[in-house]
């Protein structure tokens, strides 16, 4: 039996955070649609310290990609380092060698910076510390300028330092100034600001909108709350969602998965959007029809496990039988509240992930909807008037995305592998024989990365399936 990936039970969160059941369900209203940030060939490095590193948030985003334009071509990769300042990071001896291991070797077309966590130092303001925020945020994107000519960069405020579900504080007081952390972090965030508009850079801003999150889900449930930013720095990976989703809607990624109205009454495809819809038949207990969408759904990783770590095993350390780590699961019975709690008060389906079927005119009072012969749910003739987000469901297009996300996660396991066991663990190595052994090694593991990139893309390939409503008879007394 197929299950809705987002139950009844949710209503009471929808309630308290002031959202109408109707609202919630319905595909908002859009203005003319601007064109997708990223562009066939395009290369897209995440640079950044252990939030980044973390990889929930690129994660989700080369997903939504991969999903959304299976005929997209675009890479990515993930060069973030745990620790990381703008003057360099544990990994490297300054900023230049981490630009020149870590970024132009890419060649990037499209550089995300997020920096600022560290770089404040964990303290009261110090313009002193500032200082040399300034100046060596300022060398990174002249230097990314000067190496990679005509480079897209896109700054990102630093996510916030928990100061709501915490009484605001600082790791390092020494004057024992009142205040919290993000208060220092908001001063980095308004440079981020200036430095983007005086190079005309795009900007996103991370840290207002979580705290936003934070005190509404205090409001809602503290113990909940605290699981958004665990230890107030790495933001856990239902959040790292979010994060994911205002990089995206920056870029102006679309909500839409598919649309279909279909009128019962008069047997007529009212319209449709990145879709195809053949074979319509009509009878008074049965509507069939054949539909090929151009994108799958977006798979929500945390939704159906609470089994997500702060942060992914090392693949050299923990996975226990080959490289990839196996994911939680990404079905089940069973929600994760965080996830639950995130996705519906960011409005995540509505802005990234509405795959809406709308049925009008139908005389019966229930029906039930299947995929390909596999039961997805039952709806009253007003639910499918009103539309459905077939999103929410777990039905065979979803499952098709939810191999396209454990595919990117064994691609960033590559990645993450070819830097931290191999570049990292032989960075103070000066013996010849062995630098020159380890280059074609690495050669070799970027080259699976970029195979398991198009093994993504394959599996990303909608295909066609059969729908059917069939009536549902009441049972006779």
């Amino acid at each position: 039996m197929k299950f809705s990936r987002w139950p009844f039970a949710i209503l009471a969160l929808t309630l308290c955070l002031g959202l109408s059941p109707a609202a919630s369900a319905a595909v908002p209203a859009t203005s003319p649609a601007k064109a997708f940030y990223l562009h066939p060939g395009d290369r897209v490095l995440f640079y950044g310290d252990s939030i980044t590193e973390q990889r929930y948030y690129p994660v989700a985003v080369e997903t939504y990609v991969r999903t959304r334009y299976p005929n997209l071509h675009v890479k990515f990769v993930d060069s973030a380092v745990g620790g990381a300042r703008v003057t360099g990071n544990w990994a490297v001896h300054s900023e230049a060698q981490s630009l020149q291991r870590d970024v132009y070797p890419f060649h990037p077309t499209v550089v995300t910076i997020m920096l600022g966590m560290n770089d404040a130092m964990y303290r009261p303001f110090d313009q002193s510390i500032f200082d040399t925020y300034t100046r060596g945020y300022t060398y990174i994107v002249t230097q990314l300028q000067k190496h990679l000519p005509g480079v897209k960069i896109v700054l990102i405020q630093p996510s916030p330092w928990d100061d709501v579900t915490h009484k605001p504080s600082w790791f390092n007081n020494p004057d024992h100034l009142p205040g919290g952390y993000n208060d220092t972090l908001l001063r980095y965030c308004a440079f981020v600001r200036k430095l983007g508009a005086e190079h005309h850079f795009m900007v996103v801003n991370f840290n207002t909108p979580i705290v936003d999150l934070l005190k509404q889900a205090e409001a809602f449930d503290p113990t909940l709350a605290k699981k958004l930013i665990p230890g107030r720095i790495h933001p856990g990976a239902s959040t790292q969602l979010f994060m994911a989703q205002l990089l995206l809607k920056a870029w102006h990624a679309p909500a839409t998965v598919s649309t279909v109205s279909i009128d019962a009454q008069t047997h007529h495809i009212q319209g449709t959007d990145n879709t195809h819809v053949t074979g319509l038949i009509v009878t008074p207990t049965r509507i069939s029809w054949n539909q090929s969408d151009k994108s799958l759904p977006y798979p929500i990783m945390t939704l159906h496990s609470t089994r997500w770590p702060q942060f992914p095993p090392d693949p050299f350390l923990s996975y226990p039988t080959d490289l990839y780590w196996k994911l939680p699961p990404l079905t089940g019975d069973k929600l994760n509240p965080v996830a639950q709690l995130v996705t519906q008060d960011t409005h995540m389906y509505q802005r990234l992930d509405a795959e809406t079927l709308q049925i009008s005119g139908l005389t019966g009072n229930a029906y039930t909807l299947n995929i390909d012969g596999a039961p997805i749910g039952t709806f009253t003739a007003g639910q499918l008037s009103q539309g459905i987000n077939l999103a929410r469901y777990q039905t065979p297009m979803m499952d098709q995305a939810d191999k396209v996300l454990t595919a990117v996660w064994h691609e960033e396991d590559l990645r993450f592998y070819e830097w931290r066991a191999v570049q990292v663990a032989l960075r103070d190595d000066h013996y010849p024989g062995v630098q020159a052994a380890a280059r074609p090694l690495i050669a070799a593991i970027l080259r699976q990365k970029a195979h398991q990139a198009l093994r993504e893309q394959t599996l990303a390939q909608p295909i066609p399936h059969h729908y059917t409503l069939t009536l549902q008879t009441p049972t006779q007394p």
